[in-house]
């Protein structure tokens, strides 16, 4: 099956050269180019390009950050969805991966509680406003009977957003000291809830769209701590550096039958 990937900035071509390279070595032919009425499978960078692909009927591999640790480190590979909503191939693993690369903390009680925001207009939102749920959340966290916390996505504060609910605390720092001192994070579906889980910090999400969506509270209220280590293990094979997806490693997992549906 060829692939041809769409790649603009210098990071997607950096990713697109590792996938086309990979690709080749496990699959079929590979180039970075335009989309032809070929019938190929289309590898393109974030979601926005990749469901207008989808929604022609395309089989789109989305390029995207990593979920654990440093994300400019880390790529994703994820089949027709974003995140929480992409298929991805299993790998049988005994944790080596992520222990090797990683680190699980212990759950830890907190001092407040955490309302974590994201970028406006991000592709993972499919649209919504959060600026009432925001607002909403905030005040429905004070269940918990601890301080609340607003954290806006460093993007938002960087453009000048900020959308902190009255009566609520603006927490601006780095995430990990905010998450040191969290008894819970909230979110809609920000990948600072694996940040949290990873930490030890019970999340609530919202959207399924979130990576920690499996081990997280749907209501807000909850305090769920479950055990984390088959989730970790597995999201460790999430996520590829690029000398990895350039020997093709993503691509031992592919099943030709994905793209004949």
């Amino acid at each position: 099956m060829k692939l041809t990937v769409v790649a603009r900035s210098p990071h997607q071509k950096a990713c697109g050269e590792a996938v086309c390279a990979g690709w080749r070595r496990e699959v079929g032919p590979a180039a970075i180019g335009h989309v032809k009425d070929d019938g190929s499978a289309v590898c393109c960078w974030g979601w926005r390009h990749g469901a207008s692909l989808r929604a022609a009927g395309r089989n789109v591999l989305v390029m995207e950050r990593g979920y654990l640790g440093d994300r400019f480190c880390w790529y994703s590979l994820g089949w027709n969805g974003l995140n929480g909503r992409a298929w991805f191939p299993s790998f049988e693993d005994d944790g080596s991966r992520f222990r090797s690369n990683f680190e699980l903390h212990p759950w830890h009680d907190g001092r407040y509680v955490v309302v974590a925001g994201q970028v406006p207009g991000d592709a993972s939102l499919q649209g919504r406003n959060l600026t009432q749920w925001y607002a909403d959340a905030c005040e429905q966290a004070r269940c918990y009977g601890l301080p609340v916390r607003f954290r806006p996505h460093p993007q938002a504060l960087r453009r000048g957003y900020t959308l902190c609910p009255r009566q609520v605390e603006l927490d601006a720092g780095p995430l990990n000291e905010s998450l040191a001192g969290a008894a819970v994070l909230v979110t809609w579906n920000s990948n600072s809830a694996v940040d949290a889980l990873l930490a030890g910090v019970p999340v609530v999400v919202m959207d399924g769209g979130s990576m920690a969506f499996e081990m997280a509270g749907r209501r807000i209220g909850d305090l769920v701590r479950l055990d984390r280590e088959p989730w970790a293990y597995r999201l460790a094979w999430k996520q590829w550096r690029l000398e990895e997806i350039a020997q093709g490693l993503p691509f031992r997992g592919f099943h030709a039958d994905l793209l004949r549906s």
